[in-house]
């Protein structure tokens, strides 16, 4: 089972339309795959509520854990709820637990998709700890820009104090890009100069489809709109690169 983890410290940067839309796309092509929501606003857990399984995100930071998979579905929701919050009052141990009780049900699920809180505490790091690949969607804005370099150290970091060096990160991509800014536009020319084989090749575009789409619990390629159609077609685009890059071999950040 490969484990993808959808992480930035910044809210509002798309991690969950992103992490819910992989889920959808993993399915279609018949794979079984979990999804775990351990951001405590619960938002992917909404969305993907007709999936629900039977145990929560929380549960698996506890030991000795088994995800039990949906029979009727290809996609299995661990679902957020309240408690996650008490996690990062834990103790340390609890940041390997997640990845001891993925490796338990690596038999059951052929991939694994995380969609992680706008913070960093016990939760994200063990999350961390526990992906194959990472990838991290970011804004194109003035502060979202400044705090890449503590992303790509949030990253790298992990991996090295808890002995993930295979972890592969898939880079950073520009969310909820607004083509017709030329503010924008500047700000990815720059992140590729100055950080070009961390970007990932490829872009999410603005599109007001994304909100329709969460809000009818519906992959956006599924809706009728002309513009959804043409998210569908754009973010299914990324969604296969991300699928391509989580095949090639694994290697550090």
């Amino acid at each position: 089972m490969k484990t993808i983890v959808i992480n930035n410290q910044k809210g509002g940067v798309g991690k969950t339309t992103l992490a819910v839309h992989l889920a959808w796309f993993m399915a279609e092509a018949d794979l079984r795959v979990l999804v775990i929501d351990v951001d405590a606003q619960s938002n992917a857990s909404d969305t993907l509520r007709h999936y629900a399984g039977s145990t929560l995100a929380a549960d698996l930071f506890k030991p000795g854990i088994r995800v039990v998979p949906r029979e009727d579905e290809g996609l299995t929701l661990a679902p957020a709820d309240s408690s996650l919050t008490d996690l990062d009052r834990s103790s340390a141990a609890a940041i390997t637990t997640l990845q001891e009780n993925l490796a338990i049900a690596s038999d059951q699920f052929d991939a694994c998709v995380i969609d992680t809180p706008p913070s960093l505490g016990l939760r994200s790091v063990g999350c961390l700890v526990a992906a194959s690949h990472v990838l991290a969607p970011i804004y194109l804005e003035d502060y979202s820009i400044k705090g890449v370099k503590g992303l790509m150290q949030t990253v790298i970091g992990v991996q090295r104090r808890y002995g993930r060096q295979d972890t592969k990160f898939l880079g950073l991509l520009p969310s909820n890009f607004n083509t017709k800014s030329p503010r924008q536009r500047t700000h990815l020319e720059q992140l590729l100069r100055e950080a070009g084989k961390y970007v990932f090749p490829g872009q999410i575009v603005a599109r007001d489809g994304y909100a329709e789409a969460v809000a009818e619990r519906l992959p956006v390629w599924k809706l009728k709109r002309r513009s959804a159609q043409e998210a569908g077609r754009e973010i299914r685009d990324v969604l296969a690169k991300i699928v391509a890059q989580m095949d090639e071999p694994a290697h550090g950040a």
